[in-house]
């Protein structure tokens, strides 16, 4: 398949290779939960960065860059003072989100996400003064991730758009949290696939003609051919 690193090769708006593309697949979900994501600055150039996708199909929520040298967090100019807030952040005394514990909680409500490598995302709450102060709320244990794009040390990490689309499953309902979910499979196969470590046989989702027409085209034209069997 030619070049899927190559920026021309790739959408513009989702980030796939032409080919593969999921705009058409992306639901326009309209929530009054904002999803605040905090991306680490060493992911923002990562194509297989899961919070951009969550954010395409939740237009009220945004992404913020933190750890950029000199540019400490400033939460206040990211929330409206009408606004409450709570972090995303699995600490012991966490209040655990479910749809009886999300009434509890005052709205309209920005979720602050934490964003990047596990490591990066541990440290956010001590790395970022502004986050001190800011309850916080944890997912329940569920089902292991379906990510399989990034090796993780534990068996319950999540990628972050399956931690988004759970928590907005708690706090707007579960038929938000499978319309999110069912994307991030079709996603999930789709990179697997271009990468030649899923067979379509595998897939749940079906792949593009026209990804497997680039694919033959390639591999005539001398590049790597994706097995098609």
């Amino acid at each position: 398949m030619p070049g899927r690193s190559h920026s021309q090769n790739r959408c513009d708006r989702c980030r796939m290779y032409r080919p593969l593309c999921l705009c058409p697949l992306i639901p326009e979900i309209r929530v009054p939960t904002k999803i605040l994501v905090l991306k680490h600055w060493r992911e923002a150039k990562l194509t297989t960065n899961t919070a951009h996708l969550a954010c395409l199909a939740l237009p009220n929520s945004e992404i913020h860059l933190r750890g950029v040298k000199n540019e400490p967090l400033q939460l206040e100019k990211l929330i409206a003072p009408s606004e409450s807030v709570a972090l995303l952040y699995p600490t012991e005394d966490a209040l655990e989100l479910s749809a009886l514990t999300a009434q509890t909680l005052p709205r309209p409500l920005t979720l602050v996400v934490p964003d990047g490598s596990w490591g990066q995302a541990t440290k956010v709450a001590t790395r970022e003064k502004a986050l001190e102060n800011v309850p916080r709320v944890k997912l329940p244990l569920g089902l292991p991730s379906q990510s399989r794009l990034r090796h993780s040390p534990h068996e319950q990490n999540l990628c972050t758009f399956e931690a988004i689309a759970r928590a907005i499953g708690a706090l707007e309902g579960p038929a938000i949290q499978e319309q999110l979910e069912k994307l991030f499979v079709i996603m999930v196969e789709r990179i697997l696939w271009s990468r030649g470590v899923l067979k379509p046989s595998d897939c749940t989702t079906p792949i593009p003609q026209a990804a497997f027409d680039a694919s033959r085209l390639a591999g005539a034209a001398g590049g790597k051919k994706r097995n098609l069997t």
